[in-house]
């Protein structure tokens, strides 16, 4: 791991008066994207207290930091290690406005490598799809012209009985319906299910693109790349914030394919923020690539219940596209 060796003084906190020794909380965010970064290590230099943030960037040291000055280190894998100052003093509780990381060389040549190549696959997507929209609109205008296939209607109350060798469902459909306890006939896209249980299971990595590791709002792009034909954006927050996102609150609403959007607090003014995204199948059961290891223990891509506590009180808004952009 590359370690800038800078030592900062951070100057944006607030002092609170409290009865207990000294305390030290605080939120890390990546800082060309203001991103929270989990999972990072913090640690008081010269002491054995070392914490760790959660998901939504935030670390916390309570009643257990010794008095008087204290070199702080934040480190995590792909990005340069922060060093700054803090000075802990009785009956005080030290909360910083947010301590920020830089990535390292290395790792923002992988990621301008991974975006452009990621732009080169939508683009090619959308050229596609363009292409395919021009063919059938040549096909219906042609057909409106001269129709030659001649076409017998029945009565709507008749069934027609699937030929023996054709298999009405996939094994994926097959598989989930079971999953999520719902009639097969309403898991309608064959290929929405193909594509989660092709990714299932896949490891979560922070800004990660493909199967060797992928985060929450890439995997959501890539749901609607290829298995609903429309692109949206990069990030949960521009997703979220998209002109063609419809938010709303009520979960009696959602259908299938709708986008769930998370957050959490920030900060000393508990500002809430959106960082995490998900689509929702049937019965409350959502997808998503998450860095929450749960009850299983296991981060990555998998099915997460709407009504599990966590879930339920980090649900900031649902979302459904209006258009494609």
């Amino acid at each position: 791991m590359n370690k800038l060796f800078i030592y900062t003084v951070i100057s944006l906190f607030s002092v609170v008066s409290y009865s207990q020794n000294a305390e030290l909380q605080s939120v890390v965010l990546e800082e060309s994207t203001e991103n929270p970064v989990a999972d990072a290590i913090v640690t008081i230099e010269g002491t054995a207290l070392v914490s760790k943030t959660n998901e939504n960037g935030v670390f916390s040291f309570a009643n257990e930091i010794p008095l008087g000055e204290h070199v702080v280190s934040v480190e995590k894998e792909n990005y340069e290690t922060k060093f700054f100052l803090i000075t802990a003093n009785k009956d005080q509780k030290i909360v910083l406005d947010k301590v920020t990381v830089e990535i390292t060389k290395e790792e923002a040549k992988r990621r301008n490598r991974a975006q452009k190549l990621e732009e080169k696959r939508l683009r090619a997507i959308k050229k596609e799809l363009r292409a395919k929209e021009k063919q059938i609109a040549k096909q219906e205008r042609k057909l409106r012209k001269e129709n030659t296939v001649d076409i017998d209607y029945i009565d709507a109350a008749v069934v027609v009985e699937p030929e023996d060798d054709i298999e009405p469902f996939t094994e994926a459909q097959l598989k989930f319906a079971e999953i999520l306890d719902t009639p097969v006939e309403e898991l309608s896209n064959r290929a929405l299910y193909e594509f989660i249980d092709e990714w299932l299971g896949t490891t979560y990595i922070y800004g990660g693109e493909t199967k060797d590791g992928i985060d929450c709002s890439s995997f959501t792009q890539r749901i609607y790349t290829q298995t609903l034909g429309l692109y949206i954006e990069r990030t949960a927050l521009k997703q979220y914030n998209s002109e063609y996102t419809d938010k709303f609150r009520d979960t009696s609403y959602l259908k299938e394919g709708d986008l769930l959007f998370f957050g959490g607090v920030s900060g000393p003014d508990k500002k809430e923020v959106v960082n995490h995204v998900g689509v929702y199948l049937h019965n409350n059961m959502f997808v998503h690539s998450t860095s929450n290891r749960g009850k299983n223990g296991q981060k990555g891509v998998k099915l997460s219940n709407l009504n599990d506590k966590y879930w339920k009180s980090k649900l900031v808004s649902a979302g459904r596209r209006i258009g494609n952009n």
